[in-house]
């Protein structure tokens, strides 16, 4: 009817909309006034055209969610979050999201009962299993916790790890209500005492008298046992003991000082070198001391530049030799405290790794008789052969598994001379129908002593076969298995850059050998 006065109206409409987004494009909109501002009628139309809570997109993002809270490790107030909200309200705009009180109770029940029947499954393809486990203190959230993880071969001699508990700890820590948890941790997945093979487990006397009331056979966490050794010897000597109190004096300064950090990397840019930050040692932390002295050894040259300029006490000629004798000594035993500690070590390295930093002590103790650190060398070399004395001698499974292991082939030897006296333990063993204890508590040294007999028995026409060193730690492994039970399995070892190859075959091979096999050397 108008339609020269609609036409101004509608020009007049759109002059005013891109006035009023070139007023908007200059103001910043808070997330609270965007959620207080008055919904559209398209946005109130597509809200009531939300997803039900059955509807299949809406279950799926919900599966989707919950998993990834679960996998990623998030806190669950996560789902509450605006930078969440606003991704799923732009890639699935009619999701209705759902509270962290939704998740909570998803992941708690349905998911992890899911993961839980898994898991039983899996359990289930092990015959035995090794078991590892630790207590310690969270300093975040003040707790203690308990875990127990399991290590089994199934049928197929796929080895696996599952971390079957992580719970707080509240109560206090003795023996006695240890012993009750891993009873209910156990139960808990259908698991019998003579299904575990083993419990790795520290040295503390809790744990021990743990085991013991619980009945397990136990081994003792052999890093444990060499940090000790290490900590003791650095501690006999009183020159070393005032030197590592002055490196960590000098370590908390730099630590605590962001200024003191900067004048040093300006000393290492003016002597071209990299920047380097001191570290200190801890007494729970492995290795720690090692890595404080290497590191003060490699910024020698810059630390003496900023001690010489202020009042810190400075380290003399003779404290630095010290120091450098202290790191050639660690230097081997840093190295088989890191394998020892990786996920895949089992306690068939502990015997040649053990070895192999005894002879290196003895090495360091014969070059070096003028050494400063000489008496300490000495008592590690006795604290390495006190803590490790029994491994040939009532350890039997670490002696099986070194035995078992193809990658210790050159030990085979070492371990054949305890033959004959392990056989006679065997056959007395058998006469008496009795079971020997543990390293702490019940044991079944009389299955692993007539085992042990038995492989040796079994590969006595193996030990005409000479066997070759093996000096490169690039070592291919490859297991063939053929034939049924009894397994026969065809062991060959390709060593790169040597074209040779050495094959070793073992009968009488049986699944149950396997359980030597799976157990972690570290907890």
């Amino acid at each position: 009817m108008h339609p020269e006065e609609f036409t101004l109206f509608e020009k007049a409409n759109k002059e005013k909309e891109l006035q009023k987004m070139k007023t908007d494009a200059g103001k910043s909109v808070t997330p609270l006034q965007e959620a207080k501002k008055q919904l559209s009628l398209e946005e109130v139309i597509q809200k009531a055209n939300k997803w039900d809570v059955n509807n299949v997109n809406s279950k799926k993002l919900d599966k989707l969610i919950g998993e990834m809270i679960a996998l990623q490790n998030l806190p669950f107030n996560f789902v509450e979050g605006l930078g969440i909200r606003r991704l799923i309200q732009e890639i699935a705009p009619r999701y209705n999201f759902r509270r962290r009180n939704f998740f909570t109770e998803f992941v708690y029940k349905e998911l992890y009962g899911k993961i839980a029947i898994k898991v039983k499954e899996l359990i289930k393809k092990f015959d035995h299993m090794s078991f590892t486990s630790d207590i310690w203190s969270d300093p975040s959230s003040d707790a203690s916790l308990l875990s127990l993880t399991c290590h089994g071969i199934a049928s197929d001699f796929e080895r696996s790890s599952i971390i079957l508990k992580c719970e707080t700890f509240d109560d206090r820590h003795t023996g006695d209500i240890i012993a009750e948890k891993f009873d209910t941790m156990l139960s808990e997945w259908n698991i019998s005492n003579d299904q575990v093979h083993c419990m790795i487990r520290d040295e503390g006397s809790n744990m021990k008298r743990a085991m013991r009331l619980a009945k397990l056979q136990d081994l003792d966490y052999a890093v444990h046992k060499m940090q000790l050794a290490i900590r003791s010897s650095l501690n006999s000597q009183e020159n070393i003991k005032g030197i590592k109190q002055k490196c960590k004096k000098i370590s908390t300064h730099f630590n605590h000082s962001t200024i003191a950090q900067k004048q040093l990397h300006k000393i290492q840019d003016r002597l071209n070198q990299p920047h380097l930050k001191v570290f200190q040692d801890c007494v729970t932390r492995w290795n720690s001391t090692y890595y404080m002295l290497e590191r003060f050894l490699k910024a020698k040259d810059a630390l003496s530049l900023y001690i010489n300029d202020s009042e810190i006490d400075p380290i003399l000629p003779e404290e630095w030799k010290i120091i450098e004798c202290c790191v050639e000594l660690l230097k081997p035993f840093e190295e088989g405290t890191r394998e020892l500690s990786s996920s895949h070590t089992l306690i068939s390295s502990v015997i040649p790794i053990i070895g192999m930093l005894t002879q290196k002590v003895s090495d360091y103790l014969i070059a070096s008789p003028e050494s400063p650190i000489y008496h300490a060398a000495k008592t590690l070399k006795a604290g390495i052969s006190g803590k490790f004395s029994t491994l040939l001698e009532e350890e039997n499974s670490y002696i099986i598994a070194t035995y078992l292991d193809p990658r210790h082939l050159g030990f085979s030897n070492n371990i054949s001379k305890y033959r004959k006296s392990e056989e006679n333990e065997m056959t007395d063993s058998m006469d008496t129908d009795t079971e020997r204890p543990g390293t702490s508590g019940t044991g079944r040294q009389s299955c692993l002593i007539s085992d042990l007999a038995m492989i040796l028995d079994s590969s006595s026409d193996d030990e005409s076969q000479k066997t070759p060193e093996i000096n490169s730690t690039d070592v291919r492994i490859r297991i063939r298995i053929r034939g049924c039970e009894p397994l026969k399995i065809r062991i060959r070892i390709r060593i790169r850059g040597c074209g040779k190859k050495w094959i070793r075959n073992i009968p009488g091979w049986r699944l149950s050998h396997c359980q030597k096999l799976c157990v972690q050397s570290n907890s």
